[in-house]
């Protein structure tokens, strides 16, 4: 683990190297443990450890960036000439900005030693258990279970510095009938280890492979579907990171108004819409910083109603106005059902495990495309009635968070926190081949 205090020495090192006064450099340490099996067998068991740098230097408003894997001198000392000899050849950054001094950056709660020490020992019984499922019921399985350790540190020749810690478990299986009409999968995800919920991924993958072979055909068009969280996820962060002050202002983005200004402070989602960002979330933590800019908890949308944008520090001096950093995570407001109980409420429409190979098809207005994989079901009267074929769906995001009907409480998802969702309306344009 590169502590603190190594960090700090390490980009001391390098801004001796150079006689330019504004350098800035990025550290980051990785350790990774994982461990995989496909076709019911176990395949890789893999450890690796490494350190990488990217450092920067700046001769008037030119910037030059190189990065290197390697910490001795002579190793620090090439990687440090590049840059300045392709600060030398690069034109003026018109945006450019002076860099921050010194940042209060705050402690993220999101280290656990236990995660840090685990091995592939550590990691076998939930893989073992995983096969074992899927042999009982004569299901092909396949599963990754990745266990990540990070220390990152950023720095500059103005007395910036920040560092932090960082754990995160990640346990995914999918799981195929023989015939090759079934797929299930589910995923758990954690800073801690402890918490990945192991036997919930191995039992959800299971049945939904045993309840979606031999789906029956279901037409195209609009429905009611219930997107499980990470549906929802896949869909979300391609307008959520897209909430940009400058993308808005110019008008390229969905929260651009017609005629000039931005929806800033207006109602264009649902009532039951809030968005927010926390880095203290003790379930799904953040960074402390974003760029150089230290992060905070942030309301984007409240109640339907847009209430910030990013804004990067270029943009922010040239409007004459705050910087909004880029937010590490995301959370949805939910409800209190759970999703049997959304499920038993909805008179007619399909559930939707995930989905995949998601693309933009109007980034301005955030209508995406995209499959179904790994589980489409049909609900009629509060009940799974069957499987169904996979579609591929055309779908804006920002009309279907106009129409959600009904939430459960959010849950952890590649560090975002979302519920699963209710949706009307949800264009399902045509069939699709995929299982």
């Amino acid at each position: 683990m590169l502590s603190r205090d190594e960090a700090r020495n390490l980009v001391d090192r390098i801004f001796k190297m150079s006689k330019s006064p504004e350098m800035s450099a990025n550290l980051w340490w990785q350790q990774e443990c994982n461990t995989r099996f496909a076709n019911n067998q176990i395949t890789t068991a893999g450890f690796t450890s490494d350190l990488r740098l990217n450092i920067s230097v700046t001769l008037g408003h030119k910037t030059g960036s190189t990065s290197t894997t390697e910490a001795s001198d002579d190793g620090l000392s090439r990687a440090v000439q590049h840059a300045e000899e392709l600060a030398a050849l690069t034109p003026e950054d018109p945006e450019y900005v002076v860099p921050l001094g010194p940042q209060d950056y705050p402690e993220i709660a999101a280290f656990d030693e236990a995660t840090a020490g685990a091995r592939s020992v550590q990691l076998l019984p939930a893989l073992r258990s995983s096969i074992e499922a899927a042999a009982r019921e004569k299901l092909n399985a396949s599963a990754f279970f990745d266990v990540n350790t990070t220390a990152a540190a950023i720095a500059n020749k103005r007395g910036l510095f920040g560092y932090t810690q960082r754990t995160w478990a990640d346990y995914s299986v999918t799981a195929r009938t023989g015939d090759g009409t079934g797929s299930g999968w589910a995923e758990s995800q954690s800073p801690r280890l402890g918490e990945v919920d192991s036997a919930r991924v191995n039992s959800v993958a299971v049945r939904k492979a045993l309840d979606s072979q031999k789906p029956q055909h279901l037409e195209p068009g609009k429905y009611t579907v219930i997107l499980e969280p990470a549906a929802l996820d896949e869909m979300l962060m391609f307008m959520a990171y897209g909430m940009d002050a400058r993308a808005a202002e110019e008008g390229r983005s969905f929260l651009s108004k017609r005629g000039g200004g931005t929806l800033l402070g207006e109602k264009i989602f649902g009532e039951n819409i809030t968005l927010r960002s926390d880095p203290f979330d003790p379930v799904v933590p953040g960074w402390p910083w974003s760029g150089e800019l230290p992060s905070e908890r942030t309301t984007w949308v409240e109640k339907g109603v847009v209430k910030t944008m990013m804004r990067s520090r270029y943009w922010a001096e040239k409007t004459h106005t705050k910087p909004v950093p880029f937010p590490s995570n995301m959370i949805m407001e939910g409800g209190s059902p759970t999703l049997d109980e959304l499920i038993a409420s909805t008179p007619r429409g399909l559930l939707v495990t995930h989905f995949w190979y998601i693309r933009f098809l109007q980034p301005d207005t955030v209508q995406l495309t995209g499959l179904t994989r790994d589980g489409l079901f049909y609900i009629e009267e509060g009940k799974i009635k069957h499987p169904v074929n996979n579609f591929r769906f055309n779908q804006s995001v920002v009309e279907m968070l106009k129409q959600v009907e009904g939430m459960t409480a959010p849950m952890p998802v590649n560090n975002n926190r979302l519920p699963a969702i209710r949706v009307r309306d949800f264009n399902m344009s045509s069939l699709s081949d995929a299982i």
